[in-house]
């Protein structure tokens, strides 16, 4: 059990794919979170096993805190492993940025991005 999240392009009929995957990115997932929250004005929660849809200033926020080295802190979660946030943040900033480029091209392109996560 633990915190998944999927980055995928959102096909217009059947399943998608995930084309970035991660595992217990904490930092990741308190900075979906907190878009989640402002977008949608629900509660974080609500955005398991949903999805957000990404926009181009969205990816540039995310890349300029991957960069930075300023993800937020997650303050905790059993399933997220926030006891080791600083280490997976590390440990995935090159597929972060990899992910800003992919998504970005993709918003470009006119595709629809899609963030979820399922804990």
């Amino acid at each position: 059990m633990g915190l998944d999240q999927y980055a995928y392009v959102k096909p217009e009929k059947g399943r998608a794919t995930p084309a970035f995957q991660w595992r217990k990115h904490a930092k990741l997932q308190e900075f979906m979170e907190r878009l989640f929250e402002e977008r949608t004005g629900e509660s974080p929660e609500a955005l398991n096993c949903g999805e957000l849809v990404l926009e181009a200033g969205d990816i540039d926020a995310l890349e300029a805190a991957i960069r930075g080295e300023k993800l937020p802190e997650c303050a905790g979660g059993f399933f997220y492993g926030h006891q080791f946030q600083d280490e997976s943040a590390k440990a995935y900033q090159a597929q972060d940025l990899q992910f800003c480029e992919w998504a970005r091209a993709a918003i470009t392109r006119g595709e629809t991005v899609i963030y979820s996560c399922w804990w």
